[in-house]
């Protein structure tokens, strides 16, 4: 047999029903590996992430109504100083393996703030809620000032927030009149610049939570722009989470992608295009579709669109995003011999489908409502997002506690069956008005109750939110976790505290919709229209669902999924 021959036999078998187990178990070692490396092989490890880094939020202006001048009041000066150069650290640390004492560790959790002094730290969400006060008693403040400044020494943080009392009342001191005598001069409070947790601290079995620092900027830099970074361990047991998540798989499973992409190149350059038999499975059809609606999973249509012309070249497929309401409405207004040429992709049921629509169930569809990291919080209510929404909550300390910051909402606009989802499965009523272009103030409605902007699909939406402290949104779970998982500031949250997934809909995640294929009427038998929706219950399509994160409503078996029954 000679080299062709072989890679040919190699090629059909992969492509065969006997290769998907070939390619199962090649999945598994490919998912398995990394899961060994991070969970089997060092037990012993901390994972911690820069959740936030941000200016407290405050902005006063000095400036006394329109004629330009300084304020006269002397307070306002001194507030306007104390606020405007403060800023605030969140830190998740997270233990990801069994206990786990510090001291077993490489080196300390430590970490510093560029030059910014330390005036008050906190534990926030500790997921052992007993555990709040011991984790208090380990924090460690320290300096990092060279010797010849005499730094303070290290303290625990009682000490540390006595010294924020003076520093308080040294900027806001009003300044005295020129015949009055001067203050008797005081010396300066101590300044740290760091925070470590103790040695003896020990960590209970996937035990994770939040360090909440606010600093102030040095007396050196009282005017600048406010200092940005914080510099943590990087040891082999101490990881930063972010940089773990894009970090290179073990090496079993690099060898093995190496092998595999080798193989594959081998057979696409040895192998003529024809050698490889096409899917018998697949019907093939000639003729154009455009398919439209919903940009939520256009990208996922996109990818089965694709698998279907690659086995049937002489089909012609478009996917184009126009929103699911959109593209229902382009779907009724076809004329009769147009009907077969478009189909609409809709996140839900459609009130505006006709009587001559057929709806066609595809994937369960699940959403999650997301928040930029600043927001700090890792779950809402339904009724928590109602008051939200409609205004009530303006503020994300009226909702945990901590520094002040806007509620900003990023919304999607009418067209979209993802905001119709939301509005139907959780507001129970519309998101509200259109208040800002700018998505940081209500630029046009000024006294509007939301800061409410709109961005035309979820990928804009994420990045929005990515950018914008204070932001609130939602998008599919698939798309979200992407996003977080990449290293892009959002967080997905929990829901009446029930993680996002098609497992907690039976136990009431309310977020989520059946993805549905709408036609005009039932397509006529051996038309490209009908032969794509064969191919969309068939085990390339369900592959390509599932790798984009989807439930297919069609399983294995041909039967109905539970949860797209109508």
């Amino acid at each position: 047999m000679g080299i062709g021959q072989l890679l040919q036999t190699i090629s059909e078998l992969l492509l065969s029903g006997e290769g998907s187990l070939v390619l199962g178990i090649a999945a598994a070692i490919g998912i398995l590996s990394p899961f060994a490396q991070r969970y089997l092989a060092t037990r012993k490890r901390v994972y911690f992430r820069v959740q936030s880094d941000s200016k407290i939020g405050l902005d006063v202006d000095l400036h006394d109504g329109d004629d330009g001048e300084e304020h006269a009041d002397g307070r306002l000066i001194a507030v306007a100083e104390l606020v405007g150069r403060l800023s605030f650290v969140v830190i998740r640390i997270r233990n990801t393996g069994g206990e786990v004492a510090l001291r077993d560790l490489d080196e300390p959790v430590e970490f510093t703030f560029r030059d910014r002094v330390i005036w008050n730290a906190r534990i926030s969400d500790p997921s052992e809620r007993t555990h709040r006060e011991d984790l208090v008693k380990h924090l460690e403040f320290f300096s990092t000032a060279p010797e010849s400044d005499r730094p303070a020494p290290p303290a625990e943080l009682p000490k540390v927030r006595r010294a924020m009392l003076p520093r308080m009342l040294e900027i806001l001191r009003p300044t005295p009149v020129s015949d009055a005598p001067p203050p008797p001069p005081q010396s300066a409070p101590p300044e740290w610049h760091g925070v470590r947790l103790k040695r003896d601290l020990t960590l209970a079995p996937k035990e994770k939570f939040k360090l909440v620092v606010v600093l102030r900027e040095p007396v050196t830099n009282m005017k600048g722009a406010l200092t940005k970074g914080v510099d943590g361990p990087s040891g082999r047991r101490i990881k930063d989470e972010r940089t773990v998540r894009r970090t290179a798989w073990p090496l079993v499973t690099a060898g093995f992608g190496v092998l595999l992409a080798g193989a594959l190149v081998a057979i696409n350059l040895l192998i003529p295009d024809n050698a490889v038999a096409t899917d018998p499975n697949v019907e093939c059809a000639t003729g154009e579709l455009t398919i439209v609606g919903s940009s939520a999973f256009t990208p996922t249509m996109s990818g089965i669109a694709d698998q279907y012309r690659a086995a049937c070249d002489e089909a012609r497929i478009t996917v184009t995003p126009t929103g699911s309401i959109s593209g229902v409405r382009q779907l009724n207004s076809l004329e009769p011999a147009e009907r077969e040429t478009v189909a609409a992709l809709s996140d839900g049921v459609v009130g505006e489908a006709t009587s001559e629509l057929e709806r066609h169930p595809v994937a369960v569809i699940v959403y999650t409502v997301v928040v930029n990291d600043s927001v700090n919080v890792e779950g809402l209510t339904r009724a928590q997002l109602r008051d939200i929404y409609q205004g009530r909550y303006r503020d994300w300390n009226e909702l945990r506690p901590g520094p002040s910051l806007p509620i900003r909402i990023v919304g999607r606009g009418q067209e979209s069956g993802s905001r119709r989802t939301f509005e139907q499965t959780v507001l129970g009523a519309a998101e509200g008005a259109l208040t800002s272009d700018s998505c940081e103030r209500t630029d046009r409605i000024p006294d509007a109750p939301t800061i409410r902007c709109e961005r035309s699909t979820e990928a804009q939406l994420l990045d929005e939110i990515a950018v914008t402290p204070g932001a609130i949104g939602y998008a599919d779970l698939p798309t979200a976790r992407e996003a977080e998982e990449a290293g892009r500031a959002v967080t997905v949250l929990r829901l009446d505290d029930r993680e996002p997934g098609v497992s907690g809909i039976s136990a009431g995640y309310p977020l989520w919709t059946v993805e549905y294929l709408y036609t005009k009427r039932d397509p006529t038998e051996g038309s490209l229209l009908d032969a794509y929706l064969d191919f969309l219950r068939s085990s390339t399509a369900r592959a390509e669902l599932r790798t984009s994160g989807f439930t297919p409503c069609i399983g294995k078996d041909g039967q109905l999924h539970l949860h797209c029954h109508d």
